[in-house]
């Protein structure tokens, strides 16, 4: 009892690596195939035309659509994949009770998709390592809360299952992301904030969506001279990584890859606003909705909206490192809503951002668990691994699928309120004194 707990955190980020590890074989997605596609590909045919060329073999895209930091972490998962099978191979010469038949499995596609996860894990433990990090500067003497927010995360069913099981990679740039607001929050190292954030789009895209409050206090703390030497440095570093690719790193970035992110229709799975409109039948994002205007700019119109409101609350605010995180999670989870083309997945990006902001609001707490419900929920109505037939009776019907992404919907207006009146409160309350 005694070790327990004297290490009972380092047994928690254990047990949450030893579930994960548990599931890694037992089944992975169609877009782990173009993983292990792209890295044997680069391998092979060198980074020159490489998101040019169509794909050795196709699964959803013909060609690669992931930015280069993303490309680089599948390459060297591939290149891992020889070496763990050599060195098992000289064990099993040398070590008599080492089982031969092992290495026929590490021969298998199965081993290497395995293997693809494991950044994603790691990025997923990251997070959870982070979140107690922040809690520490922000509730220090709060031990039941760090343990209890590390715990949300570590066994989280929407990050278990998007990473360990599916495959996806989104934990990653979240990692990313949630390292540069540290740095950006706490120390005066603006650059290696700002080259953290260039790090996450360059693994993926969609962190985007956080961009404009990530900008405007960035301004805010350091000023516009340091803000442009910042935006120096990071085109240095983001010209630098598509070197080996292309002279032409952000038509590549535009036309090839966030061009090419999702699959063209209104909504691709994502329980969000758009489901309400058009029942998710396939309507194509550049179709017109009202007055001839296509879906996808509406959707540009409330996001930008959602942006200058939450900027606005901001400039207001007298607890902006408090008040940071709730703009993180409004601008990310706004977007997941009322963005076209946004997979179920894009849903774990806010998340982390409102458990942080419950450190000191636990009864924020209670919300991150239910959209985590739901986003474990919109995961497994997609990707149904294991199917239980009975769970998508349920969730595989239209009234259901109605129900939760109105309450997505419901819960983003009711915290977007709460986030308005908690800073006119407190600016009232100044104003009384």
């Amino acid at each position: 009892m005694i070790f327990i707990k004297k290490h009972f955190l380092f047994l928690l980020f254990l047990l949450g690596l030893i579930f994960r590890l548990s599931i890694i074989f037992y089944d992975y997605s169609w877009d782990v195939n173009n993983h292990m596609v792209w890295a044997k590909d680069f391998i092979v045919r060198g980074p020159q035309n490489f998101y040019e060329t169509q794909s050795s073999n196709v699964f959803a895209n013909l060609t690669p659509n992931y930015p280069p930091l993303a490309i680089f972490i599948f390459v060297l998962m591939k290149l891992l994949n020889p070496l763990i099978h050599n060195a098992y191979w000289w064990l099993n010469l040398h070590i008599s009770i080492i089982p031969s038949n092992l290495i026929f499995f590490l021969e298998k596609t199965v081993f290497l998709a395995a293997l693809m996860k494991l950044p994603a894990i790691l990025a997923d433990l990251g997070i959870a390592l982070l979140v107690y990090v922040f809690a520490k500067k922000i509730v220090p003497r709060n031990i039941k809360t760090q343990i209890i927010c590390v715990s949300l995360i570590l066994f989280n069913p929407a990050f278990i299952y998007n990473s360990a099981l599916w495959g996806q990679i989104d934990s990653i740039p979240i990692f990313f992301v949630m390292l540069s607001v540290y740095y950006l929050l706490y120390t005066k190292q603006n650059i290696i904030s700002s080259i953290l954030f260039t790090l996450a789009l360059l693994i993926k895209p969609t962190v985007l969506i956080f961009l404009p409050v990530y900008i405007f206090l960035f301004i805010q703390k350091f000023g516009i001279k340091k803000s442009i030497l910042n935006l120096f440095v990071v085109n240095i570093i983001f010209y630098l990584f598509f070197l080996p690719f292309t002279l032409s790193p952000y038509k590549t970035y535009l036309d090839k890859i966030l061009g090419a992110q999702s699959l063209p229709y209104v909504t691709n799975g994502a329980f969000n606003f758009w489901v309400l409109i058009t029942s998710m039948k396939g309507i194509k994002d550049v179709a017109s909705f009202l007055f001839e205007i296509p879906y996808k700019y509406f959707g540009y119109l409330i996001v930008g909206s959602i942006n200058i409101f939450v900027i606005l609350q901001l400039i207001k605010s007298k607890k902006i490192t408090e008040d940071f995180f709730m703009a993180l999670f409004l601008t990310a989870f706004g977007a997941f809503l009322f963005l076209t083309k946004m997979h179920e997945r894009y849903s774990l990006l806010p998340l982390v951002f409102l458990l942080i902001y419950s450190f000191k609001k636990n009864k924020f707490i209670s919300w991150f668990i239910f959209l985590s419900i739901i986003s474990f929920i919109n995961h497994y109505h997609n990707w149904a691994v294991p199917r239980i037939e009975f769970i998508m009776k349920i969730i595989d019907n239209m009234p259901f699928i109605y129900i939760i992404s109105s309450l997505n919907v419901l819960v983003f207006i009711y915290l977007s309120g709460s986030f308005f009146l908690s800073i006119l409160s407190r600016r009232r309350a100044l104003t009384i004194k």
